[in-house]
């Protein structure tokens, strides 16, 4: 019901007393009668406000009572006529001057009759309003069965609601929309999205957007869609002051839309997935050729192509074993047309305090000189997810592209190795390609995070004790002995110290240990061990 309906009801006799001519299309949400001098607290917008004036003192109380109601964004002020015979004049006053409409109400006007004209008239709107919701809820589901995408069904839907819309995935990647969205109001709204403590969450960036999620499996927010609403950028002034009323409602009305287009597109989904699955599953053994090939074909991925392999886990959170595949799946949607991605199983601990991690594959066909573009692509979209993991790791390996399916089980022990270096490092978000892993930290990265460990404090850990109880640096001269290839003078020169205290200090660490830096071996277990993170 809108403002002007109510005020033009003639069993209610109700008097404008001020209140601009467009402020009359304003919605009636409900009503709230009060005569407290600061009702503020019980109202949320979108009011009617029936005051008999009780709280009217003098006329110095009209200014703080209006200034707060319109604080409140009220659509507007009732004012009895019964405690004083008439609206007093600093009323209308003080809520022309905050822009606040007041109308009067006549004595012999209970406030209850107009509670009940505008409960019947919410009554109606709802009624009418569900079988339009219904009636668009079959449009869609019929249309899906014909095989429409989001993409085919949002424009419409927002448009006929009054309303911009976007569906965006957790990686900012575009489902459907009414138009472009510019990439500085898209940035802040998918990190707003990711971060939001709960949805819906109101943001502004020029207009006024309402961010909710479009839930996918296994459920979590990165794996979410993001509908994002907001009144069109053509809006009236009222409309741009009070989005929140029809926003909201054209908000829900649009996720139900989405979210049953999205669960259409999952169960069409399903199939590829299984199929991906026995892919993957002949990539944990040692994978028939044969089959390999049957299997890459299944998944619609040419045998005989350049291939590449990528492995991703998450850690951190419950779910992670279901929402590695998931997070994968979506990392590679937008870099290649046709991948296969399912999960691999358990594997080794990646983390502080992880215990295990639950990691998925990937396979996908690499375009000529196109690794370079995927694996920038898959960093910018673990960059993009990086706000929204909280406590969570993202470690994700890389292989290096291979000819044929023969060659995809040693692929993908390159990702592995890669995605263990990756978890082995610092950040919410680690992509690491098997090229750029050095030989000695792919060997190392073959271990546990406790065989590591175990590893560096049994060369290295007498050292550190030394140096804290010494105020010693046995730990930085040997880093540097190493470094200088072994050359006395060079690391001497590069520490600016004699070459007898340098003899002195490595004496004390050969001491320490037991270990004789004139033997290789002995100097490529030191190398091993400093390149390890202290845990």
């Amino acid at each position: 019901m809108r403002l002007r309906d109510l005020l033009d009801l003639p069993e209610l006799r109700l008097r404008l007393l001020c209140g601009a001519p467009e402020s009359l299309d304003r919605p009636v949400l409900r009503v709230c009668t009060t005569d407290l001098p600061d009702p503020s607290r019980y109202l949320t917008g979108g009011e009617v406000v029936l005051s008999g004036l009780m709280w009217r003192a003098g006329p110095a109380d009209s200014e703080p009572f209006a200034a707060r109601l319109a604080g409140c964004g009220v659509t507007a002020l009732g004012a009895g006529e019964a405690a004083l015979g008439a609206v007093p004049a600093d009323l209308v006053s003080a809520c022309r001057h905050h822009g606040l409409v007041l109308f009067g109400v006549p004595v012999d006007v209970a406030f209850q009759e107009i509670t009940d004209a505008v409960h019947a008239s919410a009554w109606s709107d709802r009624a009418s309003g569900l079988a339009t919701l219904l009636g668009r809820h079959r449009g869609v589901v019929s249309a899906l069965g014909r095989g429409a995408r989001p993409a085919d069904l949002l424009p419409a839907a927002a448009t006929e609601l009054g309303v911009d819309c976007w569906v965006r995935t957790a990686t900012g990647r575009l489902v459907a929309g009414t138009g472009p969205l510019p990439e500085p109001v898209a940035g802040p709204l998918a990190r707003a999205f990711l971060t939001a403590a709960r949805l819906p969450h109101q943001v502004d960036a020029g207009r006024r957007y309402l961010l909710l999620g479009v839930p996918g499996p296994p459920g979590h927010r990165l794996t979410a869609w993001c509908l994002a609403v907001a009144t069109p950028a053509r809006a009236g002034p009222d409309l741009d002051r009070h989005p929140e009323v029809p926003l909201a409602e054209a908000a829900d009305e649009l996720q139900s839309l989405v979210t049953l287009a999205r669960a259409a597109q999952e169960e069409g989904l399903r199939v590829e997935r299984r199929l991906a699955a026995r892919l993957v599953q002949l990539l944990a053994g040692p994978g028939d050729p044969a089959e390999l090939r049957a299997a890459l074909q299944s998944c619609r991925l040419d045998p005989q192509a350049a291939l590449l392999v990528v492995v991703a886990g998450v850690t951190g959170v419950p779910d992670g074993g279901d929402l590695a595949p998931a997070v994968l799946a979506e990392l590679i949607e937008p870099l290649v047309p046709r991948a296969a991605v399912a999960p691999l199983g358990p594997g080794a601990p990646a983390g502080p305090g992880a215990v295990s991690v639950a990691v998925a594959v990937a396979v996908l066909a690499v375009p000529p000189g196109g690794a370079v573009a995927i694996l920038a692509g898959l960093r910018a979209g673990a960059g993009t997810l990086a706000p929204g993991l909280g406590p969570a790791l993202l470690a994700v390996g890389v292989s290096d592209p291979v000819l044929g399916a023969a060659a995809l089980p040693g692929a993908t022990e390159q990702a592995r190795h890669a995605h263990q270096v990756a978890a082995a490092r610092t950040g919410p978000a680690v992509v690491v390609a098997s090229a750029e892993v050095a030989s000695h930290v792919l060997l190392l990265a073959g271990l546990g995070t406790a065989e590591r460990q175990a590893f560096r404090d049994r060369l290295l850990g007498p050292l550190a004790d030394y140096d804290r109880g010494h105020g010693a640096d046995l730990v930085h001269t040997l880093d540097a002995f190493l470094r200088c290839s072994g050359s006395w003078r060079q690391c001497a020169q590069a520490l600016h110290v004699h070459v007898n205290t340098l003899r002195y200090r490595l004496a004390r660490v050969e001491a320490l240990t037991g270990r004789d830096l004139g033997r290789f071996e002995d100097r490529v277990d030191f190398f091993l061990a400093l390149r390890l993170p202290a845990e």
